[in-house]
Order: C-alpha cells, then structure tokens, then sequence
C-alpha cells in the first residue's frame, strides 16, 4: 500500500530511524541511487546543488554517473552543506568531478534540481528566485529531487522550478500531488529507501473507498481551491485527495531503492 504523508511525518520519520541505528548516509545514497536509476541520462548534466541534504542527494548522483562513466558538472549555489553532503561533495572534489558557482545552462541538456527540500516554506531569496528562473528558462530537461525546489510540500503552493520530473524520496507528500495538479510537475517518481512511516498517513490506490479516521491534514486555504480547479469531486479532505491521486496515477511510479546488488557507499 502506497502512503501519502505531510512533511512533518517525513521529517519525523526520517529521524526516527536514525534514532534506531541507521546511518544517515546509507539513506543519502539510497536517494542518489533512486535518482539515478529514474532518468535516461545523456549529454551535458548540471547538478544544482543548495546548502541542506538535498544537496547530498545530488553529490550521490554526481559520484554514481562519475562511476558509470557519464560526465557530469555541480553547480553550487551555496559553500554551506550539511555534515552528510559535505563527506559527498569531498568524494566529488576527489574524483575531479567539474563544480562550477556559475549558473549558465545555455548549453545544457539535463538539469538536477537539488537546490531545496519539502522543508522550505515561504519566499525564495532573490539570488535563489534568479537560479529557479534560469532553470525555468532553459531548454533542457528537469528533473527535481525530492520536491521541485520553491514549492510548499504540503500544498504545492509557490513559485518554484518546474520540473520534468520529480522523484520524491521515502513516501509522496501532500505537495507532490497538489503541486501535479497546478501543473508544476509533469511525472512523478517515489522512491521507499528503507524508513518506516511513523506518524499518519492516506492510502492511497486501495480497493477500500474508505479513509482512515485519524487522518490529521488540515487543508490551507488553498487546498479546496486548488481542488476545484482540477475538478476534483466534493467530499472530505481525504477523499478529494484520495481521487485526485487516482486521476493522476498514470503519471505516478513507486519504486525501491536499497543497497541490495550494490557498491556500499564509502566505495564511491
């Protein structure tokens, strides 16, 4: 059964099984390893990479097309990086993977979003306002990691990068579908990298029409609005959510990804 969950959970979630022994790297490069395996990588490759563990997701990226032979290039947007990031961006510098503070992609084919995550609320800052515009405005293909960066990831709400594709990492967020049905992402992946929901969820695409009674989502304002404009029927929070998803699921994929078949990351 698939889940759909808000931020907070995820947040949550993701510390408990730290909490439980898991090493938070071991999940950063089960997300570069999902990222990975869910584009057909070709031509020129930007990574754009911000200050949190989004950016870490996309040095793991970076050091798995360096290892299968596919150049690639980081554009950082920021010299801050989270404790786990930095080890991988280390590995990047290691490997001579091109990094760049120049965001020019007049000439790329490819474009990695890892400039925020579902954390973000609020208004771009004006120099990350100018990179999302860039982005916008090229003619290469986007894919975003975990969430396109600039969207509320609990309504989809916000001006953001407008991506291709979108490959969510753990479980879907509200934002994910919400942010699908304003048209700000084309298709969209989720990748379960291995850590246990702890907190409440919707099911989604079960054969069971009812909905948990203790789902906790309060929509915002924009919630019903957004709704209403996909046509969505009326009904409970839940239940709208519930169809939305079954209209979009042809653009929907749920995948694994582990370690399973391959190299442990401290081998990168």
């Amino acid at each position: 059964m698939e889940k759909l969950i808000s931020v907070a959970v995820m947040r949550d979630s993701d510390a408990a099984e730290i909490a439980s022994g898991t090493d938070s790297k071991i999940l950063m490069y089960r997300a570069g390893l999902g990222i990975f395996r869910s584009f057909d990588w070709h031509g020129r490759i930007d990574i754009v990479t911000g200050s949190g563990n989004n950016a870490g997701d996309g040095y793991v990226l970076a050091l798995l097309l360096h290892r299968h032979g596919i150049p690639c290039r980081i554009v950082r947007t920021s010299e801050k990086c989270s404790p786990d990031g930095s080890y991988f961006f280390t590995k990047c510098q290691e490997r001579g993977i091109p990094v760049t503070a120049e965001a020019d992609f007049s000439g790329t084919d490819q474009i990695v979003d890892c400039l925020l995550g579902t954390g973000f609320r609020g208004e771009l800052r004006p120099n990350l306002r100018q990179v999302v515009e860039q982005i916008n405005q090229s003619a290469a293909a986007v894919l975003s990691v975990d969430i396109n960066s600039g969207m509320n990831g609990d309504t989809g709400t916000g001006f953001c990068v407008q991506s291709d594709r979108t490959v969510s990492v753990g479980c879907l967020k509200y934002g994910h579908l919400l942010g699908m049905a304003q048209g700000k992402i084309r298709s969209l992946y989720n990748y379960d990298i291995g850590i246990p929901c702890k907190g409440s969820y919707l099911p989604l695409f079960t054969a069971d029409d009812r909905t948990p009674e203790n789902w906790d989502f309060t929509p915002e304002d924009t919630f019903p609005q957004i709704l209403d404009s996909f046509h969505i029927p009326a009904g409970t929070p839940a239940q709208r959510m519930q169809k939305l998803a079954e209209a979009l699921r042809e653009k929907i994929c749920f995948c694994s990804a582990s370690e399973a078949g391959e190299i442990p990351y401290t081998a990168l």
